[in-house]
């Protein structure tokens, strides 16, 4: 099994390979977007075969001063964004035709070297050298077997580690609760909240930003435009951190317990559950459940460790001592109708979830007292 982690480190792009890069995809995706071609059913599909290609790659190619494989990529790039672009198209999503608006150079394997922790970038064959001294970051992972594709930004770079893993048998599984304010885990027989309140509060500001932005909108389109794309910008990486400070902290604890991780499945949760009611619509906007998911399941992937989701379907309505229906109670408490238990939702969900991982249906049993004191400790975790 290779497990995948990809990091940044600032550099000094060649600003001419970046916006010759630009362009380039540019006049690709023009060209390979004239082989989409529509179904009677009108369905998208790219009819873009390997002599198609070739004319492509050798009208590309003339008057290039850079590396040919930066060609490649382009296309390749080009030609992956165009099969997104039909996915989103073939149900209902796609609202207008792809655009290149980031300027990104997608370097492949054949375009590097590395030797002692130092990456050498080929810009212009036996002329140009991009160099790299991965050793000054500490941040970066020690443990990795080789590296993999590297993207260049006109200050970053990203490079991806690949490392071949064992898959490990865990000891124990540990369940997850992911809320819109904190993430509810039981977690070696202890339930466990990590506190999302600055994430929601990043989202809440960005929001308010947002709407100023769009009054300026209309006497200042370029001005609110530039803005948007500044302030969307910094909403997202903060946010990232944050999530990556939580999931960072989730991995280390899992991985020197040798546990693993249930979750809740929610695939196109937002597509599901999203109405016409504007104030649901914008709270569900800042739940981050899917990025904390998509982070959690990686790292833990580097450590060999598995994830598993369940149907998450009536999970804080259930009783997980006998399978009852639960009811509102009080705060966010709930009681059982059949047997009388008292505990709070996320704890419950937490409890079915780790039951339904290990497919455990409760029979029926009498509680001795609240749930939520039932042998476990309740710590609350704040991620700065």
């Amino acid at each position: 099994m290779e497990a995948i982690k990809a990091y940044s480190v600032p550099v000094e792009a060649p600003k001419d390979l970046v916006e010759e890069y630009f362009k380039l995809r540019k006049v690709a995706l023009e060209d390979i977007f004239k082989y989409v071609k529509y179904s009677k059913s009108g369905k998208a599909h790219l009819k873009f075969n390997k002599d198609k290609r070739k004319e492509l790659r050798d009208k590309l190619i003339k008057n290039w001063r850079f590396a040919k494989h930066y060609v490649d990529s382009a296309i390749n790039s080009v030609i992956g964004l165009v099969k997104g672009w039909i996915q989103l198209y073939n149900r209902g999503k796609a609202k207008s035709k792809p655009e290149i608006t980031k300027k990104t150079v997608y370097i492949k394997t054949t375009l590097f070297s590395v030797k002692d922790g130092k990456i050498k970038i080929t810009v212009e064959p036996k002329k140009r050298y991009l160099e790299v001294d991965l050793t000054k970051f500490d941040y970066l992972p020690k443990d990795y077997d080789l590296i993999g594709r590297l993207i260049l930004t006109e200050k970053r770079l990203i490079v991806t580690f690949k490392k071949k893993v064992e898959p490990i048998e865990p000891k124990d599984y540990a369940s997850f609760d992911v809320n819109l304010t904190n993430i509810t885990g039981l977690m070696n027989g202890r339930i466990v909240r990590f506190d999302l309140r600055e994430l929601y509060h990043i989202h809440r500001v960005y929001e308010e930003k947002r709407r100023k932005i769009q009054k300026l909108s209309k006497t200042k389109p370029k001005t609110a435009k530039r803005l948007m794309q500044k302030y969307s910008k910094r909403e997202k990486n903060r946010a990232m951190d944050v999530m990556h400070k939580v999931t960072t902290t989730i991995a280390r604890e899992l991985a020197s317990t040798k546990n693993g991780a249930i979750l809740e499945d929610l695939r196109y949760i937002k597509e599901r559950i999203l109405n016409s009611n504007k104030d649901l619509n914008r709270k569900l906007s800042k739940w981050n459940c899917r990025t904390f998911q998509f982070m959690l399941e990686y790292k833990l992937k580097w450590f060999g460790l598995p994830v598993k989701y369940v149907n998450p379907a009536n999970s804080s309505k259930t009783c997980p001592l006998c399978s009852g229906r639960l009811s509102a109670y009080e705060g966010r408490s709930m009681k059982c109708e059949n047997c009388g238990i008292i505990a709070d939702r996320d704890i419950i969900a937490c409890l079915n979830l780790r039951m339904w991982g290990f497919g455990v249906i409760p029979n029926g049993g009498k509680p001795s007292g609240d749930a939520s004191q039932g042998g476990c400790s309740l710590t609350n975790v704040n991620i700065r």
